[in-house]
């Protein structure tokens, strides 16, 4: 499939920023782009709150109890349906306090959760409330090389570009299934390229999530490790953690090294995390 010319990528955001993650289809690498991020801030010092707006529960896992988790519950909001919007004051305080510190607040928001916290926030007028905090509103969409992923991860998108029209967008190509650009023109998922993320483009910042190779990922995810914990990780222990011998424990963690380093200089394009100060931590 032959793309159209790309356009001049946006500049990276400045902090304060909100970084909204959100794909109404599972599995395309929601919390995996949330994982990257907090760990990219994690480097440069930068105050990161992260909230999750799922019961999936992978986030706590991997980046332990100061995740903040917002669960819908469907019979509390048929009884009192101003409940479902209460629900979300913890997220609105998380990116108060993480603005003020002139930090990073990441939400993912879990499949088919989009066209509900986009809703929130056009009720609360969430667009002036972050102009008032001085934040930049970016929504993050990670897309695969299939029709499915295409279209429902611009449908929650555009859910909240409608109420945040300050908002920048990235869109993250998860390579995992394949390559987009080589997708056949005749196919439905070139179609949904055409149709839904083509238009999405323009403006938008358009980011690669390659491949991780040879599975490397999936022991240290079972595990609850985070990937820049790996990369400086010693071959014996994470023999320990897999169960590898140590020429393929040695060979996983140059994978996710490799990985990082792409995926990190990737997420520079999106955000500037390098604070002048140099000053920063974790709340």
């Amino acid at each position: 499939m032959t793309r159209n010319p790309k356009p001049k990528p946006p500049t990276p955001a400045s902090l304060p920023a909100l970084v909204i993650v959100v794909q109404d289809k599972g599995g395309e690498g929601k919390s995996l782009t949330v994982l990257t991020l907090a760990d990219r801030a994690r480097l440069s010092g930068v105050p990161t709150g992260i909230v999750q707006v799922d019961d999936q529960g992978r986030l706590p896992l991997l980046l332990g109890p100061a995740v903040v988790t917002i669960k819908i519950d469907p019979r509390q909001v048929r009884r009192d349906p101003s409940a479902e919007q209460r629900a979300f004051t913890p997220l609105y305080e998380m990116i108060e306090q993480t603005s003020a510190a002139g930090g990073l607040t990441i939400v993912e928001f879990g499949a088919n959760m989009a066209s509900r916290g986009a809703l929130w926030a056009g009720m609360i007028d969430l667009d002036e409330e972050l102009r008032e905090m001085g934040a930049t509103p970016i929504i993050v969409t990670p897309v695969g090389a299939t029709a499915e992923s295409m279209r429902l991860g611009a449908r929650a998108a555009k859910a909240f570009l409608d109420k945040l029209p300050d908002a920048r967008l990235a869109l993250v190509e998860n390579e995992r299934d394949g390559l987009i650009e080589r997708l056949h023109p005749a196919s439905d998922a070139a179609a949904a390229y055409r149709d839904e993320i083509l238009p999405m483009r323009s403006g938008a910042a358009v980011l690669r999530m390659p491949l991780i190779e040879g599975a490397s990922w999936r022991a240290f995810e079972a595990a609850g490790v985070r990937p820049v914990d790996v990369v400086s990780m010693p071959v014996s222990q994470i023999m320990a953690l897999t169960g590898l011998p140590k020429p393929e424990a040695k060979i996983a963690r140059g994978d996710i090294a490799a990985w990082m380093s792409v995926v990190c200089d990737e997420l520079d394009k999106l955000i500037r995390f390098e604070r002048e100060d140099g000053d920063g931590a974790s709340i």
